[in-house]
């Protein structure tokens, strides 16, 4: 892929012009940030004058766009583009312009008082990131001067973003006792199920969602691992496997220069991570296109098999992508040449049917070897209601989900469109209807998926479609692809501005999010597990059942004593039944609740507050209100409570029983 570049007039009058729109943006944030917090702008003498600064700032933006069309316009280029003249002895200010600009902005929105009194102000977020980029792109051109200007910018915005994701995770890493968010307690207890007679000293039926996730997980348990340690691993495999993806998928690319081929590798991890994509989704994905041969049948049916069990043992809409993976593969690297179209889709058409049914015979292998007598809990997703209207923009996910997909992947649709009118005659036409028709079904499957209940908050649940589209791009793109008249393809040329849409989603789209990390009192904590611990000794020296619905790691992990593992009911198999209106299994609980089976039932603090669909996740509230928490107030009460830790123990109501 080569770049039009912009010519210097063009490029520096768009650098002025964006930053002054960012100037008088960020000021206009500024000042419903002030209306929001009370602030009389005439009483304070810091607001005015950092509104009265940016203003300053963008009216010479302004004034530097309007002279590149003066006859001052030569020196004014000239000004800016010193680092391509500067003495060899300046080379030591490249490097700290580089330097600064690689990791300030993620060092600004480390400073406490600037994310929380600006972080949710995206135009100053965009303002900072812009002033960085524009320090490092000058930094490159002091230390390589034949980079080109926009090259250098886009260069140091890519490595920006990807050092502020990889620093981004790396706070969840912490010895604080209990659960950092909503599913962390369930990522570390159902791994525990796979080693249960270690762990808990007997056999348990093992997890009925993201078994291959769990397995990933699993690990840490083999040596009894602090939680600290699951949670490094936790974080430390999921940015191997991501960015295993991309030499994987390098690897089948011709893109000469190194420094090229770093930065659209950089680029592939930021854009994996746009969905962002499961991490135990990434193997049948670095499988296929690691082992995909079209000189060894064995060699693809073998990675294809293998990718095909463990998808089978992940996801039931990941079932057919090892074998759409392959088919792409194939529909790229062997050209038709008059064949017969039977004879020439029959390895493709093989690989799906049969990668399908052999990831469906996995999972059913995994469902006989799992315990779980009844195998429709496996199949909860397909009763599960669609809510068609996250279509749309919606209160759980603004931009919704047709919007979002078109806003995400549109610039990679046009660089493709691109690359096939500049490639005329290199296609035969049942090469492309079968190609995007791969694309089209996992596009729809994706959508599907997230319309389902429980999803549709974000894009992660087209991961499948964005890594399909990433291949078929990186194809086109490097002119990766087999041509019909057998001769090696052309890369193609972009114009600079699609180059700039390429990055921004990427880029861009990990930025809103500061680095902080989570201090905590460890002898409040370590004062919270003594009162757990109490309540537990409590329970069982009167033989009472103890039902952690929640924080379940403290007891695979044993933070806590004396406790015997109930595998039913865990929060997260619990929204399941309550999503999927599973009234079987939702029977036999409101049973064990009515029976006050529990002695004590640790969860979060439970409310019965229905919501109105304006509000974010009203269905999944509202299911998991009726069909769940209805049955534990009605029967239960609150017997403690620790809100900063999100815990509460709930112990059998005595005499007339009250509801909420």
């Amino acid at each position: 892929m080569n770049i039009i570049q912009p010519t210097p007039l063009t490029f520096w009058r768009f650098l002025f012009a964006v930053t002054a729109a960012l100037l008088f943006l960020s000021i206009y944030q500024l000042l419903g940030r002030a209306k929001d917090l009370g602030v009389d702008l005439s009483a304070s003498t810091s607001w005015m004058g950092l509104i009265a600064g940016l203003g300053a700032l963008g009216l010479l933006s302004l004034l530097l766009f309007a002279l590149t069309w003066s006859r001052y316009r030569e020196r004014l280029l000239a000004l800016a583009e010193f680092p391509e003249r500067a003495p060899d002895r300046l080379r030591w200010l490249g490097v700290l312009l580089l330097g600064a600009a690689l990791a300030g902005y993620t060092i600004v929105f480390m400073i406490p008082f600037i994310r929380s009194f600006f972080g949710g102000v995206g135009w100053i977020r965009f303002l900072v990131f812009w002033s960085f980029s524009l320090l490092g792109m000058w930094g490159i051109k002091f230390l390589r001067r034949e980079t080109p200007w926009f090259s250098a910018l886009a260069a140091i915005a890519l490595c920006q973003s990807t050092l502020h994701l990889l620093l981004l995770y790396w706070p969840r890493v912490t010895a604080y006792p209990f659960a950092m968010g909503w599913s962390e307690t369930s990522r570390f207890y159902y791994p525990s199920l796979f080693l249960s007679e270690k762990v808990y000293g007997q056999q348990y039926p093992w997890p009925i969602l993201h078994p291959t996730l769990h397995l990933l997980l699993a690990p840490p348990y083999l040596f009894d691992a602090s939680l600290w340690v699951h949670r490094f691993w936790r974080v430390a495999l999921g940015y191997l496997l991501v960015a295993a993806v991309v030499p994987a998928l390098l690897k089948r690319l011709s893109i000469p220069g190194s420094l090229a081929r770093w930065l659209v590798g950089l680029w592939m991890f930021l854009y994996l991570y746009m969905g962002p994509i499961y991490f135990h989704l990434t193997i049948p994905v670095i499988l296929v296109l690691l082992g995909f041969s079209t000189r060894s049948d064995r060699r693809t049916w073998i990675v294809l098999l293998l990718a095909s069990i463990w998808c089978g043992w992940s996801r039931v809409n990941w079932y057919p992508m090892p074998g759409i993976i392959a088919a792409v593969l194939y529909l790229m690297e062997v050209p038709y040449k008059g064949k017969n179209v039977l004879t020439y889709l029959l390895k493709p058409a093989l690989w799906f049917i049969v990668g399908t049914l052999v990831a469906f015979v996995s999972q059913r292998i995994y469902i006989a070897l799992s315990g779980i007598p009844d195998s429709n809990v496996f199949y909860s997703s397909f009763t599960s209601d669609l809510l068609w209207y996250r279509l749309w923009p919606n209160s759980s996910f603004s931009f919704g989900i047709l919007p979002g997909i078109v806003w995400s992947s549109l610039p990679l649709w046009l660089a493709i469109y691109i690359s096939l009118r500049s490639a005329k005659g290199d296609w035969h036409p049942i090469r492309l209807v079968f190609l995007f028709a791969a694309v089209l079904v996992i596009l729809l499957g994706g959508v599907i998926v997230s319309l389902k209940i429980g999803g549709g908050a974000n894009l992660h649940n087209m991961d499948a479609y964005f890594i399909l589209l990433l291949i078929v791009a990186a194809y086109l793109l490097f002119a990766r692809y087999h041509r019909e008249n057998g001769e090696a393809a052309q890369p193609v040329s972009l114009h600079w501005l699609l180059v700039l849409a390429l990055l921004y989603n990427p880029v861009s789209t990990y930025l809103q999010f500061g680095i902080s990390f989570k201090t905590f009192d460890s002898a409040r904590t370590q004062t919270v597990l003594a009162g757990l611990q109490a309540q537990v000794d409590a329970v069982n020296a009167r033989d009472g059942e103890i039902l952690f619905i929640t924080q379940r790691h403290l007891v695979s992990m044993h933070m806590l004593n004396g406790v015997t593992l109930l595998p039913e009911y865990e929060r997260e198999d619990l929204m399941e039944m309550a999503m999927a209106n599973d009234v079987q299994s939702l029977a036999k609980f409101r049973e064990d609740m009515e029976n006050q089976r529990f002695a004590l039932i640790i969860v979060d603090p439970l409310n019965y507050n229905l919501l109105a669909r304006r509000r974010s996740f009203s269905e999944e509230n509202n299911v998991w209100v009726t069909r769940v928490v209805r049955y534990i107030l009605c029967n239960y009460r609150e017997e403690a409570v620790f809100p900063a830790d999100e815990i509460a123990l709930y112990v059998p109501q005595e005499g007339a029983r009250q509801c909420p």
